[in-house]
């Protein structure tokens, strides 16, 4: 109980103010039929035993209170936290969408699912192209057996890329969903390996065929199969994406045309763009998110990225996507 606040035996619930006992209710502010006063205050006002006051006036000999006085303690918060500040993570008023990743944690996924198996394809395609001149060296085939050598260690060394990306996104989801609360919501990415595989799989195929062309298609396709696989507060089917490909075609063409023929400096405003259709076609029980668009406050932060990480040689680059992370969803309402 809370004696000096909203709580009871202070205030406004029983036994202080405005309730029976103390304030406008009889017996006390209405004075009796045919007149003689008007609303004038309770004779007394004071609570019941227990109390710590009411709207009239105090008892006699209380100290330090005059007419209509507060409880004894103030009129003080109700317990619990304020609106829009229920804890670390929680949005505020106007904020749907936090994320609390830690470029730390991301860092190892990182390490082990993305730079580990570079470093493996390039010791394997050594030790082919070892194991080819050797063998070319003692019986002089001009060529072919280190070609067949070379051949049969990059096309190993390619698996590896392939399965090490698909088990890093993977994870990366699994990462970036548990980081994330909608509307004060926990998130939780389900998908599998394989299930990944098979979107990737044809997303590269067609996007290599038609030159880049299918990439729209390949945005969405991805984002509707992750939406899919989330739980939000431990539910499925919850979060949906209806983005239409055809409508980011043309934003598609144009941002990576400018890209290219500003050397990049026209990245933070494509990836606004980018930003803005995936948020602003995704929907949780059927309310939709907006974004808000900063392109001149996220150059910073995508400058600092690139910086960083070329200097580091990547290995600031778990810290650098964490940090865009966050800044994207800050501007999600």
């Amino acid at each position: 109980m809370n004696p000096g606040g909203y709580g009871g035996g202070g205030g406004y619930p029983p036994g202080g103010g405005y309730p029976p006992g103390g304030g406008y209710p009889p017996g006390g502010g209405m004075p009796p039929s045919g007149g003689g006063g008007g609303w004038g205050p309770p004779p007394g006002g004071a609570p019941p035993p227990g109390g710590g006051g009411g709207w009239g006036q105090p008892p006699a000999g209380a100290p330090g209170m005059g007419a209509y006085a507060p409880p004894q303690g103030g009129y003080g918060p109700p317990p619990g936290p304020p609106m829009g500040m229920m804890g670390a993570g929680v949005p505020g008023i106007g904020q749907r969408v936090v994320f609390n990743g830690d470029g730390g944690k991301l860092f190892g996924t990182y390490l082990l699912f993305a730079i580990v198996p570079v470093i493996v394809v390039y010791f394997i395609l050594g030790i082919f192209f070892g194991i080819g001149t050797a063998i070319e060296s003692a019986v002089r085939a001009g060529g072919a057996i280190l070609a067949i050598f070379g051949a049969i260690g990059g096309l190993i060394g390619l698996a590896g890329i392939l399965v090490a990306s698909v088990l890093f996104a993977n994870k990366y989801y699994a990462f970036y969903y548990e980081a994330l609360q909608l509307d004060g919501q926990p998130c939780q990415y389900t998908g599998t390996p394989q299930e990944l595989a098979k979107v990737l799989i044809v997303n590269t195929l067609l996007t290599s065929v038609t030159c880049g062309v299918y990439t729209p298609w390949a945005i969405v396709r991805m984002r509707e199969f992750i939406d899919s696989k989330v739980l939000v507060a431990g539910q499925p089917g919850r979060l949906t994406f209806h983005g239409d490909p055809a409508s980011l075609l043309g934003t598609y063409i144009l941002g990576m045309i400018l890209v290219y023929c500003t050397f990049g400096i026209y990245g933070p405003w494509f990836a606004n763009n980018i930003f803005a259709f995936m948020w602003e076609n995704t929907k949780l029980d059927g309310r939709a998110y907006q974004f808000r668009k900063d392109p001149g406050g996220f150059f910073g932060t995508y400058l600092l990225t690139i910086i960083l990480s070329s200097i580091t040689c990547n290995i600031y680059y778990p810290w650098g996507i964490c940090n865009i992370l966050k800044w994207e969803a800050e501007r999600v309402a």
